[in-house]
């Protein structure tokens, strides 16, 4: 947030307008290079277990509620940031993020409450029959 806040700080001082696409560089970050981010920089020692998308659907995983960041839809994630970028958009590395956050939760940072916080996740019970039945990948 702090990359897109400084960026719609510039352009209103420049006051150029425009509407863009925020996102960083396109292929730049992973869903691997998150959770490996996570992993490390909480000292975790979780275990990452891939699965293909036609699994989880097939066992009835939800896309963005049970699994957040998971869609399958094509062009889903086809945003062009391109112009942002060119405008001077800058977006610090996933890990610093991730370190940011933990640093902030650590220090009594709190999610802010929603009305439906219980709908996002997997359960317990369904995790843990997912992972008993999981093929490698």
């Amino acid at each position: 947030m702090r990359d897109v806040a400084r960026f719609a700080l510039d352009q209103a001082a420049t006051a150029t307008g425009g509407a863009f696409n925020l996102a960083a560089p396109t292929g730049r970050e992973t869903m691997g290079g998150l959770l490996d981010a996570c992993l490390h920089t909480t000292g975790s020692t979780g275990e990452l277990r891939w699965v293909t998308a036609d699994f989880l659907a097939g066992h009835g995983v939800r896309q963005w509620t049970e699994l957040p960041l998971w869609r399958t839809a094509p062009g889903a994630w086809a945003v062009d940031a391109t112009a942002a970028h060119t405008a001077g958009l800058h977006c610090r590395p996933l890990s610093t993020t991730v370190a940011d956050t933990w640093n902030w939760l650590r220090a009594g940072g709190r999610a802010v409450e929603h009305p439906r916080w219980q709908d996002h996740g997997i359960g317990r019970l369904k995790e843990a029959a997912l992972l008993a039945t999981c093929p490698s990948v």
